[in-house]
């Protein structure tokens, strides 16, 4: 599965999974999306066929739902609890936690959501 890390989430995350040997790329790591809407990060992420990796639930959800609506599918959602601890010794455990989702679902999400279980 591909995967596209939110902005909010640090980078870190990502270069951790890609050492895990998933293709994960962080808002942050890309000049291009930094700043961007929520909108166009689920748009791109849909385009490269990619899970968009949040804890805004409260907007992507009901992006995701427009563009079904519209009949056109995306990439997935995998939603973080906002509760997390956002320490550096969080880092590596969110990223394992992360990282079994993407191994349970090797075909990536085609328009569904998942959250990202206990950290």
């Amino acid at each position: 599965m591909r995967a596209l890390l939110d902005e909010q989430l640090s980078p870190k995350i990502a270069a951790l999974l890609r050492e895990a040997g998933y293709d994960v790329v962080a808002v942050a790591e890309r000049d291009e999306l930094i700043g961007s809407a929520d909108a166009v990060l689920l748009e791109v992420a849909a385009s490269e066929g990619r899970a968009v990796i949040t804890n805004n639930v409260k907007d992507f959800r009901p992006l995701a739902a427009q563009l079904l609506a519209r009949g056109r599918g995306h990439g997935g959602l995998i939603f973080v609890p906002s509760a997390r601890v956002r320490t550096r010794a969080a880092i590596a455990p969110l990223a394992a936690a992360i990282e079994k989702l993407l191994h349970d679902h090797p075909d990536g999400l085609a328009s569904s959501e998942r959250w990202v279980g206990p950290i």
